[in-house]
Parts: C-alpha cells; sequence; structure tokens
C-alpha cells in the first residue's frame, strides 16, 4: 500500500512518457531514513514494466562498495531472464565492439556472450563508453530505466560509468532513476555529486571523446518523500491489526513512528506478531515497542557517521525540546563549525528538524538513539546536560529527568538538581513525581547526617499522599538524624494519626520519646507547645483501644472545660482526638460533642492535606451524632482538591467521610459508590486504608446490606486480627452472613464474640458497633426470649444515652420487634416517630415495615404502614426492601405490586405546600418532619414530574392531577 505518494507517482509517470518519446532524464529521490525510498523504486519498476520498458536495477550497499563495477555488474544481470536471449546478446556484441580493437571480451567457449562476463573483463577506462554504448543499444530497441537504489554506496568506478551515460541523456529514451540518503557521509564524494548533477553533452566525430557540451535542456527531477499523515497511520493500523481502531492506539502509533514509513511498518509488524488489538489498552504496550530492524538501520547508519555526527545526534536525544544551538555545541563539545556540520547532515538524513534544533520521525528514534550510546558516554552527558539546563534556567524538573536515567549521581549538585524539581512537583500537585525524583537521591553516597534526614523527611512527605508504609518507614529514619526536638517533632507530624500504624516501627515509642523531649525542655515557646498538643493528639488515637488510657482522656477531656477552646491547629487536634475516645465510649452525648465538632470544622479549611490531621475523626463524629449540615459540601471541596493535586490517599480518606455523610443522611446507594471508590485507592503501595476509614467502609457495606464486601475489605487489611475494633466488625460481618444461611446460633456466636471485644476495649456507643442488636435478634430466632430483650434492651439504654435520632430508632426497631403482646407496636410506633424526625427514610421504612408485619398491630394500622414503607422505600432507593414490602403488600391485598413515577401522598402534600410558597422550614413544622425529609421528597417530586425546581411546582401539578 503506496500511501501519500501520488504527486511523486504522476512525476514519474510524466517522465516516463517523456523518455518513451526521446526525452531522456534524471529522476532523484531523495528522503530521510525509513521514509520509504525503496518501495517508491519498486512502485516505479512496476509501472516501467507496465509502460514496456526495459528495466536495469541495482541495490548499492556498503558490502559492494569495495568491489569494482559492482553496481554496473548488478545492472546487467537485472538484464537476465528480462529480455530475450537474442536481443541481449546482440547488445553485448555491439557493447563489445565499442572497446578499442573491436573485439569482444565476452564470449563463452560457444561464443555466447554474458552479462556478468562483461563487466569483469572490463577496466576503469573502457567502462563508461562500454556502459554508455550498452545503452544506446538497448534504447534503440526499447526505451529503458536504469534505476539505482542507495547510490551513496556505489563503487568508483560504477559511478564513473553511470557518469557518462547520464551525459547523453538528452536525446535517448532512457530514464536514469537513483536514490540517495540526504546526509550520508558517502554522499559528498565527488563522483555522486557528479551523478546528482550531471553535465549534458552529445557526439561530435571532431572531438578528441567524441563529445561536447549540448544546449539541449533535460527535465530532470528530484522527488523529495515525506513522513505520512495521521489519516495513512490509521489506514496502515485498520490494515496491519483488522477490526475497528481506537484514536488513542492510532495517535501512540503516529507519535511512536512519527509517520516514518520504516517506523511505522516495524512497529506494526512488532504489534501484529505480539497480537494487539488497536485498542486504548494496548497503546499502552505499543508505546514502549523498540523495533529490532529499526535499531539494526539506525546503528549502520550512526556507525557510517564522523564521530563528531554521533556526538551531535547523542546530544540532541538527551536535550529534547530544550536543544538549542549554544546547549548542543557545548555537550558535544564542539565549535560552531563542527556543530553546524553535524546537524546539516543530521538534517539531511532527516533525523532533525529543519527549523530548530529537535528530533524528527517520532519517539522511538529518539529511544533506539539513547539505547545506541554508549553506557558510561550516556552517564557523562546526562549529568552534564542536567547541570547546563539548570544553570540556563530551565525547570528544574526538566534536568532532574536527566538524573533520572543515569546509575550513579554526580555528588551534591545532582542531589540538588532532584531535589528542588521534588519541590516543584510537589507544589504542582503531583507527589509521585516528588517522589521519583528524590528516591535516587538517596543513593548519592556523599549524602549523611542532617543532610540526609531533610531529604529523607522531604520523601515521606510526598510518599504519605500514596504509600503510608514507606512514608513512616522514612520518617522513622530521619529521626535520629536530625539536629533539634523541634525537627524530629515536625517529621513525626508528618504522619497523620489515621496513618500511624501503632506496631509499625515501634512509632508510638518514637512519639512518647519526642513528646518527653519536648516537656523537658518546656521553653514556653507557642510553637513546641503546638507541637506537644499535636503529639499528645496523636498518643490518645493510638491508645484509644486501652479502657485505662480511655479513662484518662475522658478525664482530660472534663478539664478542658464544657467548652474548650479550638483556636489553633494544635487545640484543634487535641480536642478532636478527645472527642474520637469520648465518642467511641459513649460517655458523651451526641448534643455536645457535635457541637464542639462543628466549632471544630468551621476552622478548618477544605484542604487535602486534612487527612493527616485528626479533621477526620471530627467528621465520623458529626456522621454519628447525625449533625452533617454542611459537612457534605464542606467535603466536596476538598476532594475536588484533592482530585486536582492526585493524592491517593488523600481522595481514599475524603471519600470514606463522603461515604459516613452520605449513610448518616440516609442515601445508600451513593455511600456505597463511596466505599468501592475508596477500596480502589487504597492498593498495595498505600499499604491498604488507615484503620479507621477501614471501619467507616466495612460499617457502611453492612448498612448498604453488603457484609461480603464488608468482610473482604476487612480480611484485606493488614490489622484485621491485631484491632480490636476491626475483629469485631469483621465478626459482625461475618455473624450476618451465617444468618443468611440461617445459621441461626453461628451468627450469634459471631455477634457475641464482637460484643466481648468491644466491651474488653470500652467501646460502648451502639453506633460505633450495634452487636448487641444483632445478637438479640438471633436470640430472637432461636426461642430465648428473655436473652433477646435484654440484648436489645441494652442497646436501646446505650442509644438513649448516645441520643441521636437513627440509633434510637434502629434499637426501637429491635426491641419492638423481640417484644411480644401489645407493647411491641409500641415501641415499633415510637421507633417511626423517632425516625419521621431524624430525616433517615430508609430506617423510618424499615421501622413501618417492622410495624406493619408485628401480629400485634391493628389490622387497619398495618396496612397503612406498610403502604408508607413501600412509598419511602421506592422514593430513597431501596428496591430489595421494596421488593420485601411490596409481596407483603400483595399477600394482604390480593393486587399486584403498585409501580411508577407518580408522587406519593407524602411527596404530593409537601410539593403543594412548595407551591403555595412555604419555606421547607415552615413545611418541616407544619408536617412534624424535618428539613432533610422534606428536600427529599421535593427532590424526587421535580425529577418525577420533570422539572428543574421549584417555580415549575404550581403548573406541573395542575398537570399532574389531571392525568391522576
Amino acid at each position: 500500500m503506496l500511501l501519500e505518494r501520488e504527486s511523486a507517482l504522476a512525476q514519474a509517470t510524466a517522465a516516463l512518457r517523456r523518455a518513451e518519446g526521446g526525452e531522456g532524464s534524471l529522476l532523484v529521490v531523495r528522503g530521510p531514513l525509513g521514509v520509504g525510498r525503496s518501495t517508491f523504486l519498486e512502485s516505479l519498476a512496476t509501472l516501467s514494466r507496465d509502460h514496456g520498458f526495459v528495466l536495469l536495477r541495482a541495490q548499492a550497499s556498503a558490502a559492494e562498495e569495495p568491489f569494482q563495477f559492482g553496481v554496473v555488474g548488478q545492472l546487467l544481470d537485472s538484464l537476465r531472464g528480462v529480455v530475450p536471449p537474442d536481443d541481449l546478446a546482440r547488445w553485448l556484441r555491439r557493447a563489445d565492439a565499442s572497446l578499442p580493437g573491436g573485439t569482444s571480451h565476452t564470449a563463452l567457449g560457444d561464443g555466447t556472450p554474458t552479462a556478468t562476463s562483461a563487466s569483469s573483463a572490463l577496466s576503469r577506462q573502457r567502462a563508461p563508453r562500454w556502459l554508455t554504448v550498452l545503452l544506446g543499444c538497448i534504447q534503440d530497441d526499447r526505451p529503458a530505466v536504469l534505476m539505482v537504489d542507495d547510490l551513496q554506496w556505489a563503487d568508483t568506478g560504477s559511478l564513473q560509468a553511470l557518469a557518462l551515460s547520464l551525459a547523453r541523456r538528452a536525446r535517448r529514451r532512457i530514464l536514469f532513476v537513483f536514490s540517495v540518503l540526504p546526509g550520508d557521509v558517502r554522499g559528498t564524494r565527488q563522483h555522486v555529486r557528479e551523478v546528482l548533477a550531471p553535465q549534458d553533452f552529445r557526439a561530435d566525430p571532431g572531438c578528441a571523446d567524441g563529445l561536447f557540451r549540448s544546449d539541449d535542456t533535460v527535465s530532470d527531477r528530484a522527488l523529495e518523500l515525506s513522513p505520512l499523515g495521521l489519516n495513512s497511520v490509521r489506514l496502515l493500523v485498520e490494515k496491519s491489526l483488522g477490526g475497528a481502531t481506537d484514536p488513542v492506539f492510532v495517535d501512540t502509533v503516529a507519535t511512536r513512528s512519527g509517520g516514518n514509513p520504516l517506523l511505522l511498518r516495524t512497529v506494526l509488524d512488532e504489534a501484529q506478531y505480539l497480537r494487539l488489538r488497536p485498542t486504548a489498552t494496548d497503546a499502552v504496550v505499543v508505546a514502549t515497542l523498540r523495533p529490532e530492524r529499526v535499531r539494526q538501520r539506525l546503528d549502520a547508519f550512526l556507525r557510517s557517521q564522523p564521530d563528531h555526527v554521533r556526538r551531535v545526534a547523542y546530544a540532541l536525544t538527551l536535550l529534547g525540546p530544550a536543544a538549542d544551538e549554544q546547549f548542543v555545541a557545548r555537550l558535544a563539545e564542539l565549535d560552531d563549525a563542527g556543530r553546524d556540520q553535524a546537524v546539516e547532515v543530521l538534517r539531511l538524513a532527516g533525523l532533525v528538524d529543519r527549523r530548530s534544533y529537535r528530533l524528527t520521525s517520532g519517539t522511538v528514534l529518539r529511544d533506539l538513539l539513547e539505547e545506541n550510546m554508549p553506557a558510561q558516554e550516556r552517564t557523562v552527558m546526562r549529568g552534564v546536560t542536567a547541570e547546563l539546563l539548570h544553570r540556563a534556567g530551565h525547570p528544574a524538573e526538566l534536568a532532574a529527568e536527566q538524573l533520572m536515567a543515569v546509575i550513579t549521581l554526580r555528588g551534591p549538585k545532582a542531589v540538588q538538581i532532584l531535589r528542588t524539581a521534588a519541590a516543584s512537583a510537589q507544589r504542582r500537585g503531583s507527589p509521585r513525581d516528588a517522589a521519583r525524583y528524590l528516591r535516587p537521591a538517596l543513593l548519592d553516597s556523599s549524602l549523611s547526617g542532617h543532610n540526609r534526614a531533610r531529604l529523607l523527611v522531604d520523601l515521606a512527605t510526598s510518599e504519605r499522599s500514596f504509600a503510608t508504609a514507606a512514608s513512616l518507614r522514612h520518617v522513622v529514619e530521619a529521626v535520629p538524624l536530625l539536629s533539634t526536638v523541634r525537627e524530629r517533632a515536625d517529621a513525626i507530624l508528618l504522619l497523620g494519626p489515621l496513618q500511624m500504624d501503632p506496631p509499625a516501627f515501634r512509632i508510638d515509642v518514637i512519639r512518647a520519646s519526642i513528646a518527653d523531649e519536648l516537656r523537658r525542655s518546656d521553653t514556653g515557646d507557642t510553637t513546641e507547645r503546638e507541637l506537644a498538643l499535636r503529639l499528645e493528639a496523636r498518643e490518645h488515637i493510638l491508645s484509644a483501644q486501652d479502657p485505662a488510657h480511655i479513662q484518662r482522656a475522658l478525664r482530660r477531656l472534663r478539664d478542658l472545660g464544657p467548652s474548650p477552646r479550638p483556636a489553633t491547629p494544635g487545640e484543634r487536634e487535641l480536642v478532636t482526638s478527645l472527642m474520637h475516645i469520648a465518642f467511641v465510649a459513649g460517655s458523651v452525648p451526641a448534643e455536645q460533642l457535635a457541637s464542639l465538632c462543628t466549632r471544630v470544622l468551621e476552622q478548618e479549611r477544605p484542604v487535602p492535606d486534612h487527612v493527616h490531621s485528626t479533621v477526620p475523626l471530627a467528621v465520623n463524629i458529626l456522621a454519628g451524632a447525625e449533625h452533617t449540615e454542611g459537612a457534605a459540601n464542606w467535603l466536596r471541596e476538598a476532594h475536588r482538591l484533592a482530585q486536582r493535586r492526585g493524592g491517593d490517599v488523600e481522595q481514599a480518606v475524603i471519600r470514606c467521610e463522603q461515604a459516613l455523610v452520605a449513610l448518616a443522611d440516609g442515601h445508600r446507594t451513593y455511600a456505597r459508590d463511596k466505599v468501592v471508590q475508596a477500596d480502589a485507592l487504597a492498593g498495595p503501595e498505600a499499604s491498604g486504608l488507615p484503620t479507621v476509614c477501614a471501619a467507616v467502609l466495612a460499617i457502611v457495606a453492612m448498612n448498604t446490606d453488603e457484609p461480603e464486601l464488608a468482610e473482604q475489605l476487612l480480611t484485606q487489611h493488614r490489622l484485621h486480627t491485631e484491632n480490636q475494633h476491626l475483629a469485631a466488625l469483621l465478626h459482625v460481618a461475618r455473624g450476618t452472613l451465617a444468618a443468611r444461611r440461617d445459621e441461626a446460633r453461628t451468627a450469634l456466636d459471631h455477634y457475641r464474640t464482637a460484643g466481648r471485644r468491644t466491651e474488653q476495649i470500652g467501646w460502648l456507643n451502639p453506633v460505633v458497633l450495634p452487636w448487641s442488636s444483632c445478637a438479640a435478634l438471633m436470640h430472637h430466632r432461636l426461642g430465648e426470649h428473655e436473652e433477646a430483650l435484654a440484648a436489645a434492651q441494652l442497646e436501646l439504654d446505650r442509644s438513649r444515652a448516645w441520643g441521636a435520632p437513627t440509633a434510637l430508632g434502629r434499637a426501637l426497631i429491635v426491641l419492638g420487634r423481640v417484644t411480644s403482646g401489645r407493647k411491641g407496636p409500641e415501641l415499633l410506633e415510637e421507633a417511626a416517630t423517632v425516625l419521621e424526625k431524624s430525616g433517615n427514610a430508609y430506617e423510618l421504612s424499615r421501622a413501618l415495615y417492622a410495624l406493619g408485619t408485628h401480629r400485634e398491630t391493628h389490622r387497619n394500622r398495618r396496612s397503612e404502614a406498610l403502604k408508607r414503607a413501600h412509598e419511602l422505600a421506592n422514593e430513597h432507593g431501596a428496591p430489595a426492601l421494596a421488593r420485601k414490602i411490596g409481596s407483603k403488600l400483595a399477600e394482604r391485598t390480593g393486587e399486584p405490586e403498585a409501580r411508577g413515577n407518580r408522587l406519593t401522598p407524602s411527596e404530593r402534600k409537601v410539593a403543594r405546600l412548595a407551591a403555595a410558597g412555604l419555606s421547607n422550614s415552615d413545611i418541616a413544622s407544619q408536617l412534624g418532619t424535618s428539613s432533610r425529609m422534606v428536600e427529599k421528597h421535593l427532590t424526587n417530586s421535580y425529577r418525577k414530574l420533570g422539572i428543574p425546581g421549584r417555580p415549575g411546582l404550581a403548573k406541573a401539578l395542575t398537570g399532574d392531577d389531571t392525568e391522576q
């Protein structure tokens, strides 16, 4: 397939026609390495044969250059088997007759001339005239094309013979076609230049050599072949690999090859061999291919060039976009003249852009050029390149990339370049790049003591965003090398309390040692006080599963007074850590903790780095207390910034926070989606999720009816056997799975084991782990009614002490389900009343379902409760619960489950009040529900009515009434 060569073929066809009419000419085909000169000549050869031309063809090469008349011999050999033997013999006899003495030197024993013997019998003096006469004999019978590929490699004798024949081309039916590689050093030889720019002569018997200069004009042409465009690349990809092609794959192939036909063909051949498909996924593989055939061609070209040309090629490769004439000269160690000559050679060969100092022909060529460099020379040149770029004011990251590819660094200057580049990468929000620059710097043998410590701290700062275990390890290594206690405290505080792993590297021992050192110094300095408060906060979090420490922490919280001052970051971290312990212990009511956490969050900016402080624990408490107003927007802004900065750990933790807030607001599907997203970010490099986050995600998974996902998340965590809370959660997940299999006794054992673990560490808040209500249901299933009532009552008492509506409503549901007689429905009615004000429609639906299925509930109330429960489950995205309730309704009424997008009675009531002009808070007050529930009803109404918001409600409701 010959693409984008239509113009060149048209010119060649015109030259053939002129030659056929007796106007011979020269056609020179030029183009960079691999542009397809030989392929073009092959097409032209086919075209000439189709037009009835005699074709003489030769391929010059380095291997045959030493052989005298090697190209002439190939030209003559190409006639064998192509033209009738009688014609060939006649032409050879006439050519022999032109030699001095007029006798043949080419006959065999039987007198038959041969092409091979003809060329071998020639001398330098005889060959030009002999070839000229031979071509004259041929063109007398038929028009001819004489074609030589890679003329720059032709031997001298053949070049001299061709030069004389070319001089007679004007009035002969011969087209001479030569391909040459511009810039090749052999192309500058005098005999090559004479062939490519021949004089025009014609015969004159009066002259000594029988020739004189002619005034005839000749239509010589030079055809420049260029790389292929994107459309041609796409066509070749389709032909080679078949099927629909992804634009990403085509773009990658085009970038890799630069449209150069040789590079393109070899890349596609290798892709075909590897059975790649033209997809975006396989484009990643294509971007790494380095075809061996291209490597060999490039190596042959470079070996044929003088040393200064090779050095300039290497310099251009290393400098890349930063290359200019000064940098190239300094890196290649050349003066201006040597540099210009070398660049011109590379430009003529098509390796360097004509208007700049940049390599052309695709990224594969650049990669192969670099691999062609001797290792030691590459190391030295990269070091020099980095220093040149850095001193010239280029971006530090550009200079650092040079050092990333060397085995050993060249002292302090190289380390400084890498550190500057890392700081730049960190500022633009790319911690992975920052760490990538800093890691090689650690290998520099000249780095020790305090300097090494600062480098380790910088590396840990970058790694904490995506590789927490490595960050922890580097902080531990840095601390002993730092000079002052402030520096050591700063280093240990780089690690957020959520990311600190108590068993790893004895991190708590190191923290305690630094805290003691700060207390002993006690200079009264404000900075040191802040450091001490933040270290104390980490102590409380790391010791939160120690019952004795929990009591000390609660006393510390009481000592701060009823309204602690969270003015500074250190004070906020301390207060939040103490509130976290009060929360898990269930020792302070939800309202009190929520008020304090709200004040903390109001003073914190919504930035991704908040995950390295105690702020996520404040969000956790607010979600547990169901005071999430403003938290969702705060987290949304923090997540937006985290996505822009690219930190996996920050994004994962924020998604955990969002999942918890969404669950508290009753958005179960959204919460579940955030669980999956967070888990996807917490890969092996990040050492999994922080312990608190793993617990959050497991809780969300179990509350969205996915205990299998909860079990998977927990068993994957490295501390699921050592951390008591994670172990308890795992037992609850396995207990739920056992209950689904109708293995009530096994489930009960799991739930009670979970309870023992949480009781042992003093975590009594049922929001953290509602194990007691789970155990109550299993006791009830097994017929153990007293035990069921006791377990359910325990959870209810603790939930009342905590005071959050959803937790209280859930406890009431369980107690109502296990309580017989009229007391059961009364408890379920209380649960529905509590949950009606909570805004958690899912839990309200569950309460109403329990009420509607309790055997002691009045018949009319059953039907009413089930219908309302069904409406809520459909409205708020709980299809499994909706189906369950729908089937109960169908059993009772004998009618199929209702479907459709009509407004429910609750939605219609809220929508009418909103259309009348009432605010959300007025509607909530009038209906005795929460503002969040009103907002949910309105959102569903807008969706079902197909309107953007409140202004269209009145008109839409009129239409909906008409339909109904």
